[in-house]
């Protein structure tokens, strides 16, 4: 039902009650009873009683306007109602649109944001990989997916030097390294000279064009180093040994001389007989050769050694070392007893810096025994195969060496003897030469003294 219907209704109903609730006010007021003749005597008296009795409709048709009118207004205010809800709809769909623009505005600028500082990242970790592939001290070469060099630094062409002989050979030892290879030592023998390098391989994940690096380590001048440390420590034992050697010379000398002497007397004072020249003459033969080999020996033990390893006899090389101590250790009473294998196989070295090692592992344990009763003095050598190993275990009697010092035995310049007595550096250039050749050494104790153990790839009886 709406307003104006309201309004005509209440009005209609307010002009039927008024007019009968006046005349019945009338009749009350005047003490008349109730009755038609009353009623229109009443009005009959009063004139202007229609006026009265006919404005309620006058009032309904004003209601009725009124009531329209109110409807019209309350018609607008709904309209007004229903734009301002339309309009308020439309302001937060518009703010709520622009806060999803600002939203997807912030978002971009984020991910541009983001894709900058991606690409600066990239820019800067590329700058640093070039500089760290120009400026590094090893040489690097970089490969494609094609196994092509892509490039090289500055620390890699100083390696070749411009040399084509030397590329090539450092190609082939290249085609060798399987993938993640570290620290494989490998040696250039080329016609003017000898390099030596550590080869490794790094697979590289994530660059397009780039596949592995090869990294390279220049060892030449190291080694030539360690060779000339190698052989002042062989020129210092043959000066340690000169005195040893002097008499292991006098000797022989000696004896070619008195025999020179006796045919001299014999051809003097009577005819000699061919059996007995042929005698003195073997007799002095000998006694040259004993020269010859320690002098022979000597010239071999001084001279550089060689730059490539061969396969060399472990037994031979403990004779050569007991050769050139023997006059020590007769002087300090020691006995040796040697124990090795005929069959034990050869093994891939350097003969006269195995020999050095020998000596000076030897030479250390003749002057630890030098305060044990001179009964009591032994040094034991025992070689053996074992499990495609060569095991060479040197032992003396004179007690062992603390823990501290067998931790410290291979370190450089150190040592336990009396100032002036020992350089310090045997133990080191032992280590250095045994791991050269693939091997490993050891020091202990065991219940009598010192011991060191030396392990070394056997080779193939072929």
């Amino acid at each position: 039902m709406t307003q104006k219907t309201r309004y005509t209704i209440f009005g209609a109903l307010f002009g039927l009650l008024f007019p009968i609730i006046s005349t019945l006010f009338d009749l009350h007021s005047q003490q008349l009873p109730f009755s038609v003749q009353n009623i229109l005597q009443v009005q009959s008296v009063q004139p202007l009683h229609w006026i009265i009795d006919t404005a309620p409709f006058f009032l309904g048709a004003f209601a009725r306007i009124a009531g329209r009118r109110q409807d019209a207004i309350a018609t607008k205010v709904d309209e007004l109602t229903s734009l301002n809800e339309r309009l308020e709809a439309a302001y937060h769909d518009r703010v709520k649109a622009q806060l999803e623009t600002k939203k997807a505005l912030g978002a971009e600028r984020e991910a541009r944001k983001s894709e900058l500082e991606e690409k600066k990242a990239l820019d800067e970790l590329s700058a640093s990989l070039k500089q760290l592939f120009q400026g590094i001290p090893v040489g690097v070469a970089a490969y494609g997916h094609a196994n092509n060099v892509i490039s090289t630094n500055q620390a890699f062409e100083d390696f070749i030097d411009g040399s084509q002989e030397t590329r090539a050979a450092l190609d082939q030892k290249i085609a060798g390294l399987g993938k993640n290879a570290l620290a494989m030592e490998v040696t250039l023998e080329l016609s003017s000279t000898v390099k030596y390098a550590v080869l490794g391989r790094i697979e590289m994940v994530g660059l397009k064009e780039t596949s592995h690096w090869v990294l390279l380590t220049d060892l030449t001048v190291k080694k030539a180093k360690e060779a000339q440390l190698i052989q002042a420590s062989k020129l210092t034992s043959l000066g340690e040994l000169a005195t040893g050697m002097a008499h292991e010379l006098n000797q022989p000398l000696n004896h070619m001389k008195l025999v020179a002497l006796n045919i001299k007397k014999l051809l003097l004072t009577s005819p000699i007989d061919s059996e007995t020249a042929i005698l003195k003459l073997d007799s002095l033969t000998a006694s040259v050769s004993r020269a010859a080999k320690i002098v022979d020996h000597l010239r071999t033990f001084g001279r550089t050694s060689p730059t490539s390893m061969q396969p060399a006899s472990v037994g031979k090389a403990v004779t050569g070392a007991l050769t050139l101590l023997s006059n020590v250790l007769n002087q300090n009473n020691v006995d040796v007893d040697v124990n090795i294998d005929a069959d034990l196989p050869l093994i891939l070295c350097v003969e006269s810096q195995l020999e050095q090692v020998f000596i000076n592992l030897i030479g250390n344990a003749v002057d630890a025994i030098s305060d044990v009763s001179p009964d009591e003095r032994m040094v034991w050598v025992e070689g053996v195969c074992q499990d495609s190993h060569v095991c060479v275990v040197i032992r003396d009697s004179g007690g062992g060496m603390s823990d501290v010092d067998l931790e410290k035995v291979f370190e450089p310049f150190f040592t336990t003897k009396a100032e002036g007595k020992g350089t310090g550096l045997g133990g080191s250039i032992s280590y250095g030469i045994v791991t050269s050749f693939g091997g490993t050494i050891r020091a202990d104790n065991w219940e009598k003294g010192a011991e060191f153990t030396l392990v070394f790839p056997a080779m193939e009886a072929s």
